[in-house]
């Protein structure tokens, strides 16, 4: 009968090198903790809500333009046929007979304006002239000045360069080929005014 030799032996030594082996191996570096990175704000839609202001303001780094005498205020064009049909200009402003359109503004008149008639003179009696009309304003004044022309009936025409009030002129008041009478127009720091809406040509183009 032959003897199976015994596995003891063979499995202890076996069991001491594992547990040698678990005695000597390097231990792994732990794992490195990350640090969280701030979570981005969230970001806020901005609204775009109505701007109270109902004309556009002065750009802070140009300076506002200031005329002084209707001659000024007129493009030169203008100024030529007020030459060749022997006219003259004057500021009608503080005169007793005349007209001051800026006079209806909440605020009253702007300090500087020029209220022009262009015909032949101011002691000649007649009906062929041109009245225009020019004033500095700030934009609180003239955010005042276009609400109340808006009450009193003109109706809004936004053009490339200014925001213009103008009323249109059904019965037999003075209007242009499209029908417009009176019409103030406001660009930047400056209002104008004429009889008609198509006058407004014959002042100086907006700064």
């Amino acid at each position: 009968m032959t003897t199976r030799p015994s596995l003891l032996p063979l499995t202890l030594v076996l069991g001491g090198v594992l547990a040698l082996s678990a005695c000597t191996a390097s231990p792994e570096p732990a794992a490195e903790t990350a640090t969280p990175s701030p979570s981005p704000s969230p970001t806020t839609t901005a609204t775009i809500s109505p701007s109270p202001e109902v004309s556009p303001t002065a750009t802070p780094d140009v300076a506002p333009v200031v005329y002084t005498s209707c001659d000024d205020v007129i493009t030169p064009a203008f100024r030529q046929t007020v030459s060749d049909n022997g006219w003259v200009g004057w500021n009608m402003v503080g005169r007793e007979i005349g007209h001051s359109p800026f006079d209806r503004f909440p605020q009253g008149a702007p300090t500087g304006q020029l209220s022009c008639r262009f015909g032949a003179g101011p002691e000649v009696a007649t009906d062929n002239v041109i009245d225009l009309a020019w004033a500095p304003i700030d934009a609180t004044t003239a955010a005042a000045a276009q609400r109340a022309l808006e009450a009193e009936g003109f109706q809004r025409v936004d053009t490339s360069d200014a925001v213009q009030w103008g009323m249109r002129s059904d019965d037999g008041s003075a209007k242009d080929d499209d029908g417009w009478g009176e019409t103030y127009s406001f660009s930047g720091s400056e209002v104008r005014w004429a009889v008609v809406r198509s006058q407004l040509d014959l002042l100086q183009p907006p700064a």
